[in-house]
């Protein structure tokens, strides 16, 4: 079982970022609940979704923002019906042409072959730091901050 769902999210992953999204739909429970963890108010399609519908809309609405340059699988762990995936993500932005890189923890539970539960970690300052092209730190700490 293990295997079988290392493999799913794999080929999840495959679809979600090349773009297919009815494939990528196809992996989502009709309930799924997704929860990536940044501020909503800079990354409107992060946040929470609930519903097969809202998750193929926040994906469309990514590849309408950004190309996706590269994924590259890290780490993934599986025990039974819960997987772990480890992954960077290249992304170039359609509105200035800056690449964007993001280490993510991606997390999944599944039930039937379909995604059920998935929370996303990813560290949205640097994030931040990148879509601005500006070193916040650096800008905090010059103001005594």
């Amino acid at each position: 079982m293990a295997e079988t769902s290392r493999q799913l999210v794999l080929d999840y992953l495959k679809a979600c970022y090349s773009g297919d999204l009815d494939s990528a739909a196809a992996y989502y429970d009709d309930n799924i609940d997704f929860i990536c963890y940044a501020p909503v108010e800079l990354f409107p399609r992060f946040g929470q979704k609930h519903g097969k519908a809202e998750m193929i809309a926040s994906l469309a609405d990514m590849h309408s923002r950004f190309d996706i340059v590269e994924y590259e699988v890290r780490f993934v762990a599986a025990e039974a019906e819960r997987v772990a995936a480890s992954l960077v993500l290249r992304m170039r932005s359609k509105d200035n042409g800056r690449i964007i890189r993001s280490e993510i923890g991606n997390f999944y539970t599944l039930r039937d072959g379909r995604i059920v539960t998935y929370r996303q970690f990813l560290d949205s300052f640097d994030v931040v730091q990148q879509v601005l092209g500006r070193d916040l730190v650096g800008a905090i700490m010059k103001s005594g901050g």
